[in-house]
């Protein structure tokens, strides 16, 4: 028998809300109960495992929602859109701070995939499915909460995980600010591209990328010359994010005369 996905607005919040604690308490889980604190402290794919086994609670929990409809889970979560295309225009948009750190730092000699893939591709795909798709996404599209709720919750949040990169209150602060503009940016680019989150899942990871693959060397501030290169990315993306969102607008204006 068929299972019809869940429409109750209070359960999806609350199976929203609880998958997001338990993602919390991934590296407890891994430190007391499977490896041991020392051994888990011990590994050097900790952040890797732990991203990853966020993911897939996050997947678990919309699979449900879903009602283990592996396409509705898709679409719940703004990966059921046009995988290719968002690729393309994430790597359009990103080549100006690509190319722009390349030029000012030089390549990183001796990079590796798992450079990459540990410090570029991982963190942006765990984010954007974690805050954007999963949180902010299900909690505003299918609870119904006004997004203003979830959108400064999952920031804020987003924000306190980059706090690492601040060496003193004031940078700490420039640093929060900077870090929940940017979780902002990241939801209204998947909500202005008509709710597809590969773009600014692909855009966050090539931004993060090209620190990885350049020799820079510094925070979420970045350099008067950096932000040059970085600025021009992001007006590149709020442009092809707007362009995307009138012409949604103006095919829904057409079907529904």
């Amino acid at each position: 028998m068929e299972r019809k996905p869940v429409t109750s607005k209070l359960v999806i919040s609350l199976v929203v809300v609880a998958t997001y604690i338990a993602t919390k308490f991934t590296p407890e889980f891994y430190a007391y109960l499977v490896f041991g604190k020392d051994r888990f402290n011990a590994l050097n794919y900790t952040t890797l495992l732990c991203n990853d086994t966020d993911v897939v609670l996050c997947l678990l929990a919309t699979l449900y929602l879903a009602g283990f409809s592996f396409k509705k889970m898709l679409e719940m979560l703004g990966l059921s859109k046009r995988l290719g295309t968002a690729f393309l225009l994430a790597l359009l948009a990103a080549l100006p701070q690509l190319l722009g750190l390349l030029y000012l730092h030089g390549f990183r000699h001796g990079v590796s995939f798992m450079d990459i893939w540990f410090n570029g591709i991982d963190p942006s795909y765990h984010e954007e499915i974690v805050f954007r798709g999963f949180l902010i996404g299900i909690l505003a599209r299918y609870a119904k909460w006004p997004a203003i709720i979830p959108l400064v919750l999952s920031s804020g949040l987003f924000a306190m995980g980059h706090l690492y990169q601040a060496h003193n209150v004031g940078e700490s602060v420039t640093v929060f600010l900077m870090a929940f503009g940017a979780g902002t940016g990241f939801y209204l680019f998947y909500k202005y591209t008509n709710w597809n989150l590969w773009f600014p899942l692909f855009l966050h990871s090539f931004m993060d990328t090209s620190t990885v693959i350049s020799n820079w060397d510094g925070n979420i501030m970045m350099s008067a010359q950096d932000n040059i290169f970085r600025g021009t990315t992001l007006a590149i993306a709020i442009f092809i994010a707007v362009r995307i969102s009138i012409k949604t607008k103006k095919k829904k204006q057409l079907y529904s005369e």
